[in-house]
């Protein structure tokens, strides 16, 4: 490991561990603990199998943005390649499994790199879409009232700017897609640093390129509020059986929280969403108590489910740790060539 990766690691350690003495700050630690023995195991258990179901939706969401690559790619690859990514993002800080997952994919299936992180990034993009839309029903059907209705302005206004920039994002992706070859040879007459992003950009922009399809955004819009509504599902669940009475649309609001909360760079959104949990909980009127045992439970059952399975599957589908960091880490050749391919995962 090198001395940056070791930096980035204790940066991300420290972060969490500040931001979790800021969660547990005022709260009776024995209270704590009697709320969390007294939450259901069985909702919890459920909780977490929605969660980590909702990936059956990413899998297909993700096949149909790599139908201009390749048409039908084996829904076994891209399930291990996602659950994969994940479980790297919860280990290990900074976001690393971002890039596993493309990786993984490309060497397995022999397909090329550029298009495949493309995909990746429009993949987050439509998340975000889909975040802003449920947030938006969540406010219209969920009564505001003390904190929640004080800042309700502030609420809708960032997901309408969450949704037009998201949207901006992936119009300009698909129109870059479309020139995509003349686009990249121009870069490829240019030099140094501008060559390498020009270069890159076009490459990502390829994995937008089945947006050009109304029946590919049609699919791509119902898989992504699938697997929303599934995470916002589990956790919801997950709430209720830590004991916090609210309603799913106060889980559609507090979801955007949430979601920044995990994308914070700690490990496994450790303390970054827990705050967010106890930060949206408390303003629909949850103790600080419930919510911060709540956040501890749903974020167990995030996490724990997406560990366990990726184990599993590092082990049958022989692939070796390492070879998943190393691999990733060589993002930055995709510039140069868009083919590389992940040496070393059999």
């Amino acid at each position: 490991m090198r001395i940056r990766d070791i930096v980035k690691f204790a940066f991300g350690v420290l972060l969490a561990v500040v931001l979790m003495a800021w969660v547990l700050r005022g709260t009776d630690l024995a209270t704590l603990w009697s709320e969390i023995r007294n939450a259901s195991i069985l909702g919890l258990l459920l909780g977490g199998a929605l969660n980590i179901g909702h990936n059956v939706f990413r899998v297909l969401r993700w096949r149909v943005l790599l139908n201009p690559v390749r048409r039908g790619i084996g829904f076994r690859a891209m399930f291990v390649a996602v659950i994969l990514g994940y479980m790297t993002s919860w280990v290990i800080p900074g976001r690393l499994g971002e890039l596993v997952r493309p990786m993984l994919l490309s060497t397995r299936e022999s397909l090329p790199l550029g298009p495949i992180v493309g995909s990746v990034v429009a993949d987050r993009i439509l998340d975000i879409v889909a975040v802003a839309l449920l947030f938006t029903l969540g406010i219209w059907v969920t009564p505001l009232s003390g904190e929640a209705a004080r800042h309700a302005a502030l609420l809708k206004n960032g997901a309408v700017i969450m949704s037009i920039v998201a949207i901006a994002v992936l119009a300009l992706m698909v129109a870059v897609s479309v020139s995509g070859q003349r686009l990249s040879d121009w870069f490829t007459r240019r030099r140094g640093i501008f060559r390498w992003l020009g270069r890159a950009g076009v490459a990502l922009a390829h994995g937008a390129g089945a947006l050009r399809s109304p029946r590919a955004v049609g699919l791509v819009l119902i898989h992504s509020l699938a697997a929303w509504l599934m995470i916002a599902g589990g956790t919801w669940v997950c709430v209720l059986a830590g004991g916090a009475e609210v309603s799913f649309g106060t889980m559609l609001v507090i979801l955007p929280m949430l979601v920044l909360g995990v994308a914070v760079p700690t490990p496994g959104g450790a303390g970054s969403y827990h705050g967010a949990m106890k930060a949206g909980l408390m303003l629909f009127g949850v103790s600080q108590v419930t919510a911060v045992s709540v956040g501890l439970l749903a974020h167990m059952m995030m996490v724990l489910p997406v560990i366990v399975v990726g184990a599993v599957l590092l082990w049958t589908e022989n692939v070796r740790w390492g070879d998943l960091i190393s691999g990733a880490r060589r993002f930055r050749q995709l510039g140069d060539q868009s083919t590389t391919r992940l040496e070393g995962v059999s």
